[in-house]
């Protein structure tokens, strides 16, 4: 897309003008025009174009001390929606979203043990044909996005292999295709999670951060001024023990002593970590076995402190809080003078961050196009 071409900068400035009434509420055309410095023809016709779409409205006018009361515009959140799904090894969750990122509906169930790729497709449509089924409009619907812990090829929604089963090169998104009337997005879980954080929890753009997945598996990735630099990084396979068999065949890995499929592997009842977690509460040997795994987590911690030396450590978890502060304390007591003022933060979203991060990627993909805004505008400014 260039900037040269005039349908094409309006495109761009739709865009802006569409994420700047999402993001900011009592905003006039006037506001728009100056916040965006557009001028107020042409703001005036994108916003006229965006409530004809029905994204937008005009709420009512503004108390102003002198002069002519502002009309207000206003996000109509839930003109149009995403299907947004996430897939563990232990749980798949579902969700109907609308453009504010509020979940309408939303529906967990347990992943079938080992499955093969027909049975994934095959929950994915039915769980989407049974949303749908009961909403007035499916039209609204504009795309779906689908997370799973694999390698995924962007462009085309191959995925060319999964940490815990035996999948290589599966056309997921082109068989799902054939069955659903929205466009399909698939895409690694971490990468999702980490644009969750930024879309609905406090990561700063210019910063730079180690972001840590704790949950059914534990995976790790590198950000810089709001670049991934890298999401496939083995964080959990880095030796932590003399003892547990991790699934890729290594004694002591970190997800041996910590991940939850290793935590859980004696509870069958219990089917997320979060659940253990509050079991913790009661049961003498979980919350054992759980400050271990705190303490493992914390030494793994320091390798990547004194490694990549990131500004801020966020940990996603839905462990309770005891859990987090041994963490602290793990590393506190054993990393070197030099990383040890490293801050570690729990994220903000808890056992939703996964799902949210289905939720981010579609918005930005079908919808908003943030990522495409903040690219083009790096580049305007080199």
């Amino acid at each position: 897309m260039r900037f040269s071409q005039p349908t094409a900068a309006r495109q761009i400035n739709r865009l802006r003008v569409l994420n700047l009434i999402a993001k900011q509420d009592n905003l006039a055309r006037s506001d728009v025009s100056r916040l965006l410095n557009l001028n107020k023809v042409s703001t005036s016709e994108i916003v006229d174009s965006l409530i004809k779409e029905n994204l937008i409205s005009e709420v009512g006018t503004r108390q102003t001390a002198t002069g002519r009361r502002p009309t207000d515009l206003e996000l109509n959140k839930d003109a149009q929606m995403i299907f947004a799904v996430e897939i563990t090894n232990r749980n798949t969750q579902v969700a109907l979203v609308n453009l504010k990122g509020e979940m309408l509906r939303f529906e967990r169930l347990p992943t079938p043990k080992d499955p093969r790729p027909e049975e994934i497709a095959a929950l994915i449509i039915n769980l989407a044909n049974k949303f749908t089924s009961r909403m007035k409009d499916p039209s609204l619907i504009k795309g779906s996005t689908i997370v799973i812990n694999g390698e995924v090829e962007e462009a085309t929604g191959l995925i060319k292999n999964h940490q815990g089963w035996q999948w290589n090169n599966v056309p997921l998104a082109f068989a799902l295709s054939k069955h659903l009337k929205f466009p399909i997005l698939i895409e690694n879980s971490m990468k999702a999670m980490i644009l969750a954080e930024k879309w609905f929890g406090n990561l700063e753009q210019a910063n730079t951060y180690y972001f840590v997945n704790w949950g059914e598996e534990i995976q790790g990735a590198f950000l810089k001024e709001g670049k991934i630099l890298f999401s496939d990084s083995l964080f959990g396979h880095l030796p932590v023990a003399k003892t547990g068999i991790c699934k890729c065949k290594t004694i002591g890995c970190l997800e041996s002593q910590a991940a939850g499929w290793s935590l859980l592997e004696d509870y069958p009842n219990t089917t997320t970590l979060k659940q253990f977690g509050q079991l913790g509460e009661t049961n003498r040997i979980v919350d054992s076995s759980l400050l271990n795994a705190s303490e493992k987590m914390g030494e793994a911690l320091i390798y990547i402190a004194n490694i990549l030396r990131p500004k801020k450590i966020v940990i996603g978890t839905s462990l309770p809080e005891r859990y987090f502060n041994h963490v602290l304390n793990s590393f506190s007591n054993k990393a070197n003078p030099m990383i040890k003022e490293t801050p570690i933060e729990r994220t903000t979203l808890g056992d939703q961050v996964g799902i949210l991060g289905a939720s981010a990627l579609a918005l930005d993909q079908f919808i908003f196009k943030q990522s495409l805004l903040e690219q083009l505008q790096k580049t305007a400014s080199l």
